[in-house]
């Protein structure tokens, strides 16, 4: 899932691949939909704030907003 996800989107080539697998575990569960999502949500966050890192903090922050069921 990691190498995919770097190539599904370049604002995944900066995160720290224990962040994406943390995520991942608790998160995604490997479902690309739900990382459709969460990669949507980290993108307008750069957009807001181009000079933001992809960090454990904005990854969590995105999947808190995917509510109680990505």
């Amino acid at each position: 899932m990691l190498q995919t996800l770097t190539l599904f989107h370049p604002v995944w080539a900066q995160a720290d691949p224990d962040d994406l697998a943390r995520a991942d575990e608790q998160m995604a569960r490997g479902n690309f939909r739900t990382w459709a999502k969460i990669t949507s949500h980290v993108y307008a966050a750069r957009e807001r704030d181009p000079a933001r890192r992809v960090d454990r903090e904005l990854i969590e922050h995105a999947c808190a907003r995917l509510g109680p069921y990505p």
